[in-house]
């Protein structure tokens, strides 16, 4: 059995608000039929559910939507992304004829309410509020319905950069312990060179000149070695 969330509570609670301004919806329909026609009362009717219908549906793809944008920082461009699209522009055109619709039959039934009497409210202030505004309402339900948490989503984006800067810092280091390892090696390299070139041993020194300088002449490798260029020929000779 489908565990029942919260979710399809509200889908509930949208679609009885819904229920609800049907009929005022079709009363504004049958307005602009034959009075006493069964067929105007037929066609109220299936406008009515046409456009709460309508209003159900694009609901439900505009909240589908909304989950499918990212949470980006830039709040504007967030939102125009959410709700400037074509799903949005048809849900304000069917909730402005249920508004409307509404707004009439709450004119044209409404009486007087003594706490807005005793109060001085005007009476368009009280039919606003019992009539247009509820169509009004369920546009604030596909936002509701999008299952969309901005608190959570920005704690995501904010791990995910920090996530990013780590991963960052930590190639940084790999590359500086490269170097450094590198540099080691080289300076221990250049480290055992000195060594040989400075050797007790005047064979190591030729040896060790050779390999560091090949195109240098015996008579160099003498000079550098301390020794006869007769010697190094030697060394030289029995080394290759």
């Amino acid at each position: 059995m489908k565990k029942i969330t919260t979710n399809h509570i509200l889908w509930l609670v949208y679609l009885s608000l819904l229920a609800v301004l049907l009929p005022h919806t079709a009363w504004a329909f049958a307005q602009f039929e034959p009075s006493n026609s069964t067929m105007g009362t037929v066609t109220s009717w299936a406008a009515a559910f046409a456009f709460e219908s309508a209003i159900a549906a694009l609901t439900h793809k505009l909240s589908k939507h909304i989950e499918t944008v990212p949470n980006r920082q830039n709040k504007i461009k967030r939102w125009s992304e959410r709700y400037l699209n074509t799903y949005s522009l048809a849900l304000l055109a069917a909730l402005g004829v249920s508004s409307l619709a509404n707004l009439a039959h709450a004119v044209e039934f409404g009486n007087e309410m003594r706490i807005f009497a005793e109060w001085g409210i005007p009476f368009g202030v009280y039919a606003l509020a019992f009539g247009a505004v509820l169509p009004v309402v369920s546009y604030t339900f596909a936002s509701v319905l999008s299952n969309v948490t901005e608190t959570e989503q920005e704690q995501d984006e904010q791990l995910t950069t920090a996530n990013a800067e780590v991963r960052s810092l930590r190639s940084q280091l790999r590359e500086a312990n490269n170097l450094r390892q590198a540099t080691e090696k080289r300076f221990d390299a250049a480290g055992d060179m000195f060594a040989k070139l400075f050797s007790a041993e005047k064979r190591e020194r030729i040896i060790a000149a050779r390999d560091q300088w090949p195109q240098l002449p015996g008579a160099s490798i003498a000079v550098i070695a301390g020794t006869s260029r007769s010697y190094v020929s030697e060394v030289l000779s029995e080394a290759e």
